[in-house]
């Protein structure tokens, strides 16, 4: 037996690569990865990286024209004039990230994906209202042909600005409450639960390297790009680039929580198959017909042309369900009982179905399913082309529906949860909805569930 003496030139240079590998693991990869992420992770974090790159990049070109209409190398321009226009920038981005918290703080984690999206979308947008300031600032708008006319410092480059800032405002708060959605997703669909916290410091590493290297490249890009039209083609490349990552990055994730779209997609297909085999699809097949941008309260009329829909509104007020003819004593007492052993009450308001759901004190994830399954009911009963039906019509149709579904729902929890959706916490209803308590045949109350 013959044995090798190593070099220990090699066993040192080993040991370094190794020590730097195990160094750069700890900064940017979360601890116990990979078994503390979801699959899908490395996939979305890869594409959200060449997002990230993009927009550093792009973002250079928005700045130095920013800085041009301000009045850089420009000895007329006044300092003065720059604060108070950034200073009128900043309060409409103020306001703005006021008034999105405030509409649509409640819809981040349901419609995480899309949010996502939308953000990168916004910031783009700020980004080509920032660089076309500068030229704005030349024209004005006529009531008279050919209603865009030459002019000297035109409000116009102010204007932009303010919706840049507000573009930009709407973005950082819709992109915090979906990128924390996302990160909460990563780090409990794994093989075993993940650090939060710590996932979102590790994202935030690499984003700084990434925004780094952007501005990096970017100093020497912006040298040789100097033109307008120059200009104009890098930045719309780059943004072209930037949405095309953003939108593969949002498709590759798939959440495991039933929000409507996915409720609906799960529920039609266990539906259709439900006389053969109660098999619900899987996260991953639900993700792949899940559409990033669509109005999430609409149910596509199975039996009618594609592209009708009825619509459903869950977590209303009682009084809402009657529509513009209240219901009568003996009316609102007959719908009572027909959801006595329910935890909401359901009623199509017109036809096509304007479908109306309260829901009663104590619901939880569970009922919100139920209640959408129920709506997808109706709206495969009710008949597009026939004039609106009256209460007994109606009546009929929604016991028919909820035997079926209370015939169907257990199964359909079953089988869901079998193949790995986290039924539990399903965002069906975002918020808090209104609740109403019932009292003997009556409505005692509407109130806010909080």
């Amino acid at each position: 037996m013959v044995l090798h003496q190593s070099s220990p030139y090699l066993i040192s240079q080993t040991n370094a690569g190794r020590h730097w590998r195990r160094l750069l693991n700890d900064v940017f990869l979360p601890e116990g990865y990979p078994f503390t992420v979801s699959p899908q992770c490395v996939r979305y974090q890869i594409w959200n990286a060449v997002q990230a790159f993009c927009s550093s990049l792009a973002g250079l070109f928005a700045s130095r024209a920013v800085l041009q209409g301000h009045g850089v190398g420009n000895a007329s321009a006044s300092a003065t004039d720059a604060i108070f226009l950034t200073i009128l920038q900043d309060v409409f981005s103020r306001l703005t990230t006021i008034v999105s918290g405030y509409y649509l703080g409640t819809s981040l984690y349901p419609e995480a994906k899309t949010y996502r999206l939308l953000a990168d979308i916004l910031n783009d947008a700020a980004m080509v209202t920032d660089t076309l300031s500068p030229h704005l600032a030349h024209f004005s708008f006529s009531l008279s042909y050919p209603f865009v006319v030459p002019a000297s410092n035109s409000s116009l480059r102010v204007v932009a600005l303010c919706m840049s800032g507000a573009f930009r405002a709407l973005c950082g708060a819709v992109a915090g409450g979906s990128k924390a959605a996302l990160t909460v997703h990563f780090a409990t669909a794994g093989e075993r639960p993940g650090d939060v916290g710590d996932l979102s410091a590790k994202d935030g590493s690499k984003e700084t390297v990434l925004a780094l290297l952007g501005m990096l490249s970017g100093s020497v890009v912006l040298r040789y790009v100097h033109t307008a039209q120059a200009t104009y083609v890098v930045l719309f490349g780059l943004i072209f680039c930037h949405l095309a990552a953003n939108f593969i990055a949002v498709r590759v994730i798939a959440m495991r929580a039933f929000n409507r779209q996915r409720a609906g997609i799960a529920w039609c297909e266990f539906r259709r198959s439900f006389d053969v085999v109660t098999v619900v699809p899987d996260y991953l097949h639900v993700a792949r017909q899940e559409r990033i941008f669509t109005d999430s309260a609409r149910i596509p009329i199975s039996q009618h042309a594609r592209g009708t829909y009825a619509h459903c509104a869950l977590g209303v007020s009682f009084l809402s369900l009657s529509g513009r003819e209240p219901f009568s004593d003996e009316q609102i007492a007959t719908l009572l009982e027909v959801f006595a052993h329910e935890k909401y009450i359901l009623w199509p308001a017109s036809n096509p179905p304007q479908i109306a759901v309260v829901l009663k004190d104590g619901h939880g994830p569970h009922d919100h399913l139920k209640a959408w399954a129920h709506a997808h009911e109706i709206a495969n009963i009710c008949d597009r082309e026939s004039h609106a039906h009256g209460f007994n019509e109606c009546l009929v149709a929604i016991r028919y529906a909820l035997e079926n579904v209370s015939r169907m729902f257990p199964l359909f929890l079953r089988a869901a949860q079998e193949v790995g959706w986290k039924t539990e916490e399903g965002v069906v209803v975002g918020g808090s909805p209104i609740t109403v308590t019932i009292g003997e045949a009556e409505v005692l109350e509407d109130k806010k569930d909080i």
